[in-house]
């Protein structure tokens, strides 16, 4: 079992109106020459706290990571070698990107330094959508970009935003056929989500319709060999993201940066933990050597670190892994939970009988009905500490 690692790039030319991520306008927070330094130095003092020293994936996320100097991402890897973290061709390694914020010598840098995947935050092609987003690049900008990953034959993955303020059928479908004559080997689809009462709540398609668009996403893609392997994301095949399936496939993730947060397999159920979101916080921490004495969590205040017990795993487990295509297995689960897992299985039954999972073998899965609907699987599938503590219930057959 290898390790992801995510690192948090915090700096943005602008904070869209979407936008719930901790991120900052880059004027605003201190010079990325400052904040290198602080991620380079939760390297030094905390890589020794991981026993695991082969990395399946490396994440850049933001903000807009290609905002700062490439030679900060550079140094962001070669410091994780020096402390020992090994990585090679099967290490994946993805930078986010939005349009305009990369040229050729950015690229040609990543790419000699062992970049071999990129998230392009393109969103949409309407410049109008785009502009009510607070975007800062417009279309062509997007297809500039498009274009230099094209000519350097790069692994690359597209982000499409839908269900927006005023968007149609016909305004998906031109993104979509777009989408199709860049040939990307990824895309991300992300269902616009705002609170009530937030300004781009209005003039939203109605649920109906975006469930419509959602079928379209899928059907359009499908024509051109990207399938969905996840609720909200599609590959062509052999290129889905890694670093994503650590999360969904109950694997260990150490996040570097300000909010970062990781999860390791310590303790019985595995332990959470985070940054702190706040700067003054973060700078303190980042320099702050650990105890040799106590592994990396046991180091942090309370508030930055949760020891999970066993109903809180057996939900996460349970959530993350009905997000993806393959979906649950159950004799995994219960090897991993032993017999008293099998206090799903009424709940599990009433999803199968309405509709909303579907079961071949050990195999559970989310239905069509089931991926439109997965806030209610996901609820109906919570496991509070009381449900544990409930005498045993019978086996799903």
């Amino acid at each position: 079992m290898g390790l992801a690692i995510y690192v948090h790039i915090p700096y943005c030319l602008q904070r869209c109106r979407y936008c719930d991520f901790t991120t900052f306008e880059a004027h605003q927070i201190m010079p990325p020459e400052e904040y290198l330094q602080l991620v380079l130095a939760e390297i030094r003092n905390r890589h020794q706290h991981l026993t695991t020293r082969t990395l399946d994936s490396v994440y850049f996320g933001g903000g807009t990571p290609s905002l700062v100097p490439a030679e900060h991402i550079v140094a962001i890897l070669n410091e994780l070698a020096n402390v020992g973290f090994k990585s090679g061709p099967h290490t994946e390694v993805t930078v986010e990107i939005n349009p305009a914020t990369v040229d050729p010598r950015k690229l040609e840098t990543y790419i000699k330094n062992g970049v071999n995947r990129f998230s392009v935050g393109a969103q949409t092609f309407n410049d109008n959508l785009l502009t009510l987003c607070g975007r800062k690049h417009n279309a062509n900008d997007t297809r500039q970009t498009l274009k230099l990953l094209n000519s350097h034959d790069v692994n690359y993955s597209f982000d499409l935003l839908f269900a927006l303020p005023g968007q149609t059928m016909a305004g998906l479908q031109a993104d979509l056929d777009e989408v199709a004559t860049f040939k990307p080997r990824h895309l991300s689809a992300y269902c616009l989500t705002v609170p009530e009462g937030h300004p781009m709540a209005s003039n939203r398609p109605l649920e109906d319709e975006q469930i419509k668009m959602f079928d379209l996403i899928e059907s359009e893609l499908l024509k051109v060999n990207i399938k969905k392997y996840e609720i909200s994301n599609f590959a062509q095949p052999g290129f889905e993201s890694r670093h994503n399936q650590t999360y969904w496939n109950d694997q260990p993730y150490w996040g570097l940066g300000l909010s970062a947060h990781s999860y390791l397999p310590v303790g019985p159920w595995g332990t959470r933990f985070w940054n702190p979101k706040t700067w003054p916080e973060y700078v303190a921490q980042a320099h702050l050597p650990f105890s040799a004495a106590k592994n990396l969590p046991e180091s942090l205040p309370v508030g930055q670190k949760e020891q999970l017990d066993v109903h809180e795993s057996l939900s996460d487990y349970c959530h993350m892994f009905l997000r993806t295509e393959s979906g649950l297995n159950l004799s995994a689960l219960r090897n991993k939970y032993g017999p008293r897992s099998d206090l799903l299985a009424p709940r599990l039954q009433r999803l199968l009988n309405r509709g909303f999972l579907t079961q071949t073998g050990d195999q559970i899965s989310l239905s069509r009905h089931g991926q439109l609907l997965s806030n209610q699987v996901y609820a109906e599938l919570l496991v509070t500490a009381e449900d544990w503590a409930l005498p045993q219930t019978p086996t799903l057959a």
